[in-house]
C-alpha cells in the first residue's frame, strides 16, 4: 500500500513539471492579447496598442463606460 502511494505522488508530480510550459496570455473574442492589442475593423486584424478607455483613464480623462454591461438604477435610501 505505501508503495502504491509513493508511485502515485511520483506520477503526480511528474505530470506537474510537465505540464509547467511557458503561459499563454489572455485574449480577448477577437483573439487580441488582453492589454497589448486592439481589434481594428478596418483592417480586419488586431493591431498593437492599449484600449481607448485605458489610456483615458491613465490621462485623468472621463470616458463614457465601454458598452455592455449595465448598471442597475439607483434607488433612494428608505428609512
Amino acid at each position: 500500500m505505501r508503495l502504491f502511494i509513493l508511485a502515485s505522488a511520483l506520477c503526480a508530480l511528474a505530470g506537474l513539471a510537465a505540464s509547467s510550459g511557458p503561459a499563454t496570455a489572455a485574449k480577448t473574442k477577437m483573439g487580441c492579447e488582453r492589454g497589448k492589442e486592439v481589434w481594428n475593423a478596418t483592417a480586419d486584424k488586431c493591431e498593437p496598442g492599449a484600449s481607448k478607455y485605458k489610456l483615458a483613464a491613465a490621462a485623468g480623462k472621463v470616458v463614457a463606460k465601454p458598452p455592455g454591461k449595465k448598471q442597475p438604477p439607483k434607488t433612494p435610501n428608505k428609512k
